[in-house]
């Protein structure tokens, strides 16, 4: 049944206060729920009846008010308990049976690992006990949990207040949340862990103590993730003036998670790969990527969990806020332009075909049958694109004062993204409700910008905006495009532009385009108008459109050499490889003259000095198929893969004496020492191994067993896709050296799983009975199912539609036992719009055969979705 935003109606009643007490036992769990109830005075005089979700829990007992409702009476049903006629205040005490340890969706409470632990958004806590599970129904939680002493910890929410023995070999501990959260925030682990122990001392000098909880032999892994921790509370405190609120944080590791982590409030549970690392079993990106979620799941403590999401219709207000959040620390601790590349490649991969494809939705939806479908790429990193878009409109300080009052306003509260526009707009004193339109259509605008004759000293563009029409069947009007431009003469240097001829002069402008068109010049400063000036345009990628324009290649190159906003240096590139590529792939190039002409650039670019390394390592990311695909109607996606394969090939071809220079031994030694030079280094293997060298050969062979785990990596990734026989050799010593260390070997499968030379469907079956692979397991799943649907385009788009057939019968299987992970996964097998006839036959083919074996509701939707829009 789907639920509108429209249909939002404030609960019946509040909940002033939840006592709940968690008895687990080995065959079964036993939980009270007591809910001291009081009428809500936004509801209206005429509501009396209040929901208590539950699914798959055993009811023992009801009583309302210390009177016990005969089970005959009881008014359950599917969805729950269905109290009517309730008085103005009351209490309400449950008692039921939930089973985690069959429990295999890993929603609401089940075992991992040995360890019982909580998964409750959105809408798990259903699955623990009976409660009104909705997000904008806030209280104080006090909790006893009981549990055999084989489990020392018992850990909650909030403060620890008593601890003590229970019945013969059992214990409990009572724990209480200061802070009133909705029940999706609620977190409970018990276990036999160790912990890794610091603290941080906040701004106003109160002292929290800081504990990571791993499964046991792992306790040294967590100093990354603890540093990551200490550094992200500092920068909140810094940037936003936020401090840490409880004398306790702790974090939990658990090895099997549908998600990358979760933040309920003071015990953030994640994933155990986003904790567990260090380099010797993580590769730098791994690194960066565990102190992007710490960093991630921390701020939600106020953007999240301080302010909550009224319903969730209004996901992307607390997670496309705390993403945007989590750039900006990042760019803050790295590179800029680098972390900017990589925000905008995710975006281009993931959440632009999402906008082309049937699960199209505006980052706020209208409707949604099945909330576990929309933790989706537009929520999350198009709402981060919305948010920067005001943020970069208000500047650094109105966006600080937006932020400052929308907590002074709505701390404690579940609100809407209109209350955190609002404050926005309010604060600075400005009109932000053109904005609104971002959150209400779906679609990635595309962008037009032409030049047009100017007179002396003068340039004009033209600007038009469209927004193709999307299976959500949202409007499609104009919204606001910040449109960061500036310009560069024939030397490079940037030229100061005026908009009117007696304005002041700056090397950059902001233009907001807020209509369909808009015309605008651009007047040079003294000395300027006689030179051809090149537009660099969309400037750190201003807003999240489809740019097209009219610059040649030669134009180009010039911005790829000497563009001061490197973001638009590295976006040059991708331009520039992309049309090789695609040109390839279509037979209308040979490629030589253009990975000539690329060669050459970045030939220029090893040579500045002033460049990081990491930077220029990362001017070496060609463009992935999924977003090469986008280019050609109907792309080839196999066909494409070869023709990158072969401009990574004429590149390495093109630079193979400077490549050559870079892996003699001390050259890349130094490289070695450092992570941008690493890096770079595995970038230049890269290259060699496909162009061929005996040299680069070699050396990735040897590299395979070095022990830091980005120049091992680095080195079999680069071997992959090779016919040489050094990647059977490589990957087979990689496995044997990892055997025992489960999360390394996620990187094992991925990588068998990717290569085009051995990552067939039959290789995929015999890896699904290798010993390391847990099919309970989510990690494992994305490591050999993902990877070989994401990454290993010549199998998995295979002419016979071997790949899709065999996708369909895995999704079968694991949507029996995790309808969360079966709908994330069967994506790719959605996306057909860009294909032709045969291959959307196929995947048709394959979605029907998933339709016939009736799915669980949340894999059932996208399908229906899909094969809907392509009848």
């Amino acid at each position: 049944m789907l639920k509108h935003r429209s249909g939002y109606m404030p609960p019946a009643y509040l909940v002033i206060a939840a006592h709940l007490d968690i008895s687990i036992f080995d065959d079964q769990t036993l939980v009270t729920t007591r809910l001291e109830l009081t009428k809500n005075p936004d509801a209206g005089t005429g509501a009396n009846e209040m929901r208590l979700n539950g699914r798959d829990l055993e009811l023992k007992r009801l009583s309302i008010d210390n009177i016990e409702i005969a089970k005959d009476d009881w008014p359950l049903d599917d969805a729950g308990i269905h109290l009517t006629n309730l008085p103005e205040s009351c209490v309400v005490e449950s008692l039921s049976v939930c089973h985690p340890e069959t429990n295999t969706a890993l929603e609401g409470l089940y075992l991992s690992g040995g360890m019982y632990c909580t998964q409750c958004e959105p809408e798990g806590f259903r699955r623990i006990g009976f409660y009104p599970d909705r997000p904008d129904v806030m209280t104080i939680f006090t909790v006893r949990i009981e549990a055999d002493i084989a489990y020392p910890q018992l850990l909650s929410n909030g403060n620890l207040v008593e601890t003590g023995a229970a019945s013969e070999g059992r214990h409990f501990a009572v724990w209480h949340d200061p802070h009133p959260k909705p029940s999706y925030l609620f977190a409970c682990v018990v276990g036999d862990l160790e912990c890794a122990e610091d603290n941080f001392i906040t701004a106003s000098g109160r002292d929290v103590a800081l504990h990571i909880y791993v499964e046991k032999g792992n306790v040294g892994l967590t100093g990354h993730a603890m540093d990551s921790l200490k550094r992200s509370m500092k920068w909140d405190e810094d940037r936003f003036g936020l401090e840490y609120d409880l004398d306790l944080f702790q974090i939990v590791a658990v090895s099997h998670f549908n998600m990358g982590a979760m933040e309920n409030k003071g015990l953030n549970i994640f994933n155990s790969k986003f904790v567990l690392a260090d380099t010797n079993t993580a590769t730098d990106t791994d690194l960066h990527r565990v102190e992007s979620i710490v960093a991630h799941e921390y701020f939600h403590n106020w953007t999240g969990n301080r302010v909550t999401c009224r319903d969730w219709f209004q996901l992307t207000l607390k997670e496309g806020l705390t993403v945007y959040r989590d750039q900006c620390f990042s760019a803050d601790t790295h590179d800029e332009g680098v972390q900017r590349a990589d925000d905008v490649s995710l975006l281009r991969a993931a959440q632009f075909p999402e906008d082309r494809s049937p699960t199209a939705h505006p980052i706020r939806p209208e409707s949604y049958r099945e909330i576990n479908n929309f933790y989706t790429a537009t929520v999350y990193e198009k709402g981060a694109e919305v948010i920067r878009m005001m943020a970069a409109f208000l500047g650094r300080d109105g966006f600080r004062k937006g932020m400052d009052l929308y907590f002074k306003r709505h701390d404690g509260s579940a609100v809407t993204c209109d209350d955190f526009v609002a404050a926005l707009a309010d604060s600075n004193d400005i009109d932000l409700s053109g904005f609104a339109r971002w959150y209400e259509q779906a679609g990635t605008p595309h962008l037009s910008v032409k030049r047009v004759a100017g007179g002396k000293a003068t340039i004009t563009l033209d600007f038009e905006q469209t927004l193709p029409e999307t299976a959500a069947k949202t409007p499609r009007n104009a919204v606001p495009i910040p449109v960061r431009l500036g310009f560069l003469d024939a030397a490079g240097h940037p030229v100061a532009t005026s908009l009117t001829p007696d304005g002041v002069s700056a090397d950059e402008h902001v233009v907001l385009m807020q209509t369909a068109t808009h015309r605008q010049s651009f007047h040079a400063a003294s000395g300027g108008g006689d030179v051809a000036l090149t537009p660099s345009l969309l400037r750190n990628f201003s807003a999240p459109v489809v740019l097209a324009d009219d610059l040649s290649t030669a134009e180009r190159l010039h911005l790829m050499a000497h563009d001061t906003d490197r973001f638009n240096r590295w976006d040059a590139a991708q331009t520039l490889a992309a049309d090789a590529i695609v040109a390839a792939a279509t037979g209308g190039n040979s490629l030589d003259a253009d990975a000539a002409a690329l060669s050459g650039a970045y030939r220029n670019i090893l040579g500045e000095a002033d460049l990081l390394d990491a930077f220029k390592a990362s001017m070496f990311a060609l463009p992935g198929v999924s977003v090469l695909e986008s280019r050609l109607k109907p792309a080839d996606p196999v066909a494409l893969y070869h023709a990158r394969m072969r401009l990574q090939a004429a590149l390495g071809d093109g630079l193979a004496d400077i490549i050559a220079t870079y892996l003699k031994d001390d050259a890349r030694h130094a490289l070695q020492a450092s992570d941008g030079g690493r890096a770079l280094l595995n970038a230049l293997l890269m290259l060699g191994v496909a162009a061929s060298s005996a040299q680069a050969e070699d050396i990735a062979a040897a590299q395979v067993l070095d022990a830091n785990m980005t120049l091992s990596q680095g080195a079999v990734m680069a071997l992959n896709n090779s016919t040489s026989t050094a990647r059977d050799v490589g990957l087979s010593a990689f496995h044997d050296r990892w055997l025992d260390n489960p999360l390394v070997m996620e990187k094992w499968f991925q990588m068998e799983s990717m290569s085009v030379v051995g990552g067939t469907v039959a290789r995929l079956k015999t890896l699904m009975q290798h010993p390391s692979f847990d099919p309970n397991n989510p990690n494992k799943l994305r490591a050999v199912l993902g990877a070989f649907m994401s990454g290993n385009p010549v199998h998995f788009y295979a002419e016979d539609g071997s790949g899709f057939a065999f996708i369909a019968d895995c999704l079968i299987d694991i949507d029996s036992r995790n309808p969360q992970i079966s709908a994330r996964m069967v994506l790719p097998l959605t996306r057909m719009s860009a294909y032709d006839d045969r291959r959307k036959a196929q995947m048709m083919a394959a979605l029907r055969q998933i339709d016939n074996a009736k799915p669980s509701n949340d894999l059932a939707e996208i399908v229906e979705k899909t094969l809907a829009a392509n009848s």
